[in-house]
């Protein structure tokens, strides 16, 4: 009986926790919510605390379940709830209308139609082998531990696309390299997911572009003073993207050093005296996404068919916002000569996931003519690793639906989540939101494993609150930082994370075991994340210094700290 009784209990822990917390957080938002003040007619209006409890609901579901779509639907479905008073019938129902007015949204259209036309374009060129033939090419440049470590970087900033297709490609490519070299399997995942992420959220044609833009578009209202599309918003922030640059230099001073400190310095010492890249009872995790990832078995690399269909994409984005921005600001006002023309054009353009689609459907439509016409894939081969692209980024647009769904709930005349948020940081320092919005982000994105869902819960909370803070200050930059820290402490938490998809590919494509390279690469993630927070969000408000020498200086803490902590592996 008692054995019995025990197993009922483990039941109820690992299979029912979740769902009756669920129940009992539906059943205590119903209660909240018809308790909650009223306004003329009966009306919702909360304004309060209460009005956080959609975006927690959200962030604390994906906690628990480990899954964020479902979290984030919780989280819509919550804040219609309270919308409609307490009922969940008719909160069901406005629950729908909320997604269903983001999905069918014609720039949201537009947006997935290029990140589904951009992911099917990796299919192909990953199938038909034109990845491989680009960091291959890369590869011949590695003769020893240092440059070894520096091509493989070298082949994260190459495949900057993808994030997915950077941590399966760049590993798998990457490890014959790096065993030769006695380089351990913990330092290559970390290179791969510290180029993966990173250099995907920066790059200006990426998987990630669309999404990261359409969360701009959305807070335009607050952010128009900087350009009129989300797209020109996200050109003006990279600059101040701190965390995912000094990532990205800490990779290299890492690889340039030969140094390492930490977890990290014990794995590349067993890798150098014993011969063992992995830790012999390592647990290597798999995925079948990871086997559709692979080129066509007998097809030769050649780095052609893969680059040939990102210049024209490339191509295709720059012509078009020329073309478009021209004829905005008058063809006499630019010049193809002059950098300024390039991004005002850029910043003027108002329908600029339209011309994004428009250039990821041609970059798809050469990958799939050169593929057939080569004979390397058939058509059939050629449609269904397409297919096989573009399906892989379906939950990602439904995370977006869902996100913007979310802001829906949360920013219209009942539930007043930003109003309250702006009067919340009243009596705080307009100097330290960008800071605290950092750490909020790198919180979430930590705890739940996703980027892009934590750019959608924050930023309609976050983008407000500095508008009115940098009102307050009259410094705009302050605006111009919190965006920013936004997304980048979602990608900090995306490539830190251990339930995030991206940290377990890194492990996958580089044959790692995923708690070992999560404990050997956080330290470096924190050197990075601590440079980026006292000089990015810190210094660069409170002083007077250049932007420039802002980089320059944490470059060379970090360099300093490797010097003065890290140790040579075969010392």
């Amino acid at each position: 009986m008692a054995e019995t009784h025990s197993r009922l209990v483990e039941l109820l822990i690992r299979i029912r926790f979740p769902l009756l917390l669920t129940v009992a957080g539906m059943a205590a938002l119903v209660g909240l919510a018809i308790m909650a003040p009223r306004g003329p007619d009966d009306a919702l209006v909360v304004s309060g605390p209460m009005s956080l409890l959609p975006p927690l609901a959200a962030i604390l579901a994906a906690i628990v379940w480990r899954r964020v779509i479902p979290a984030l639907a919780f989280g819509v479905l919550a804040g219609a709830v309270m919308v409609q008073g307490g009922n969940p019938a008719t909160g069901l129902v406005t629950a729908a209308s909320f997604v269903g007015g983001a999905a069918v949204s014609v720039d949201n259209l537009y947006m997935f139609a290029f990140t589904l036309s951009l992911m099917g374009m990796v299919g192909v060129i990953l199938r038909n082998g034109g990845v491989d033939g680009a960091v291959a090419l890369i590869a011949r440049f590695a003769k020893g531990r240092r440059s070894t470590q520096g091509v493989v970087a070298g082949m994260g900033a190459a495949v900057f696309f993808d994030d997915y297709a950077n941590a399966v490609v760049v590993g798998t490519s990457s490890r014959p390299l790096t065993d030769r070299a006695r380089i351990s399997r913990e330092k290559l995942a970390y290179i791969v997911d510290s180029t993966a992420a990173p250099i995907a959220s920066l790059a200006i044609v990426s998987t990630w572009i669309g999404i990261e833009i359409r969360y701009l578009d959305e807070q335009i209202g607050f952010l128009g003073q900087f350009a009129n599309t989300g797209y020109g918003v996200f050109l003006q922030l990279i600059p101040y993207r701190f965390y995912c640059i000094f990532a990205l230099m800490g990779v290299a001073i890492i690889a340039w050093s030969g140094r390492d400190f930490g977890p990290m310095l014990k794995a590349e010492r067993r890798a150098w005296h014993q011969g063992q890249p992995a830790r012999p009872d390592a647990r290597i995790p798999t995925t079948k996404a990871f086997q559709r990832l692979r080129p066509k078995e007998g097809v030769a690399p050649r780095a052609l068919f893969g680059l040939m269909p990102i210049l024209v994409t490339l191509t295709m984005i720059f012509v078009l916002f020329f073309l478009q921005g021209s004829a905005i600001l008058g063809a006499d006002q630019v010049s193809p000569f002059s950098l300024t023309s390039w991004r005002d054009c850029f910043c003027a353009v108002p329908n600029s996931t339209q011309l994004l689609m428009y250039s990821g459907m041609t970059g798809s439509l050469t990958a799939l003519v050169l593929s057939i016409a080569s004979f390397r894939l058939s058509v059939v081969e050629a449609l269904g690793a397409w297919l096989v692209g573009a399906r892989s980024v379906v939950p990602a647009l439904a995370l977006l639906i869902l996100a913007i769904a979310l802001r829906k709930a949360t920013d219209g005349d009942h539930l007043k989540t930003a109003e309250y948020v702006v009067a919340l940081l009243t009596d705080v320092s307009p100097y330290a939101i960008p800071v605290a919005v950092f750490f909020t982000a790198v919180f979430i994105s930590f705890s739940t494993g996703t980027s892009w869902g934590t750019m959608g819960i924050l930023l309609p909370v976050a983008v407000p609150a500095a508008f009115y803070a940098s009102q307050t200050a009259n410094d705009p930059l302050i605006l111009l930082i919190t965006a920013g820290a936004v997304l980048d402490g979602a990608v900090f938490g995306d490539h830190c994370s251990p339930i995030s998809d991206t940290t377990l590919l890194s492990s996958i494509g580089s044959w790692c075991d995923l708690m070992d390279h999560v404990k050997t690469q956080l330290p470096y993630a924190l050197m990075a994340m601590t440079a980026a927070a006292l000089g990015g969000y810190v210094l660069l408000l409170t002083t007077s210094i250049p932007l420039w020498s802002l980089y320059l200086g944490g470059f060379l803490a970090m360099a300093l700290f490797v010097r003065l902590v890290g140790r040579h592996p075969n010392a």
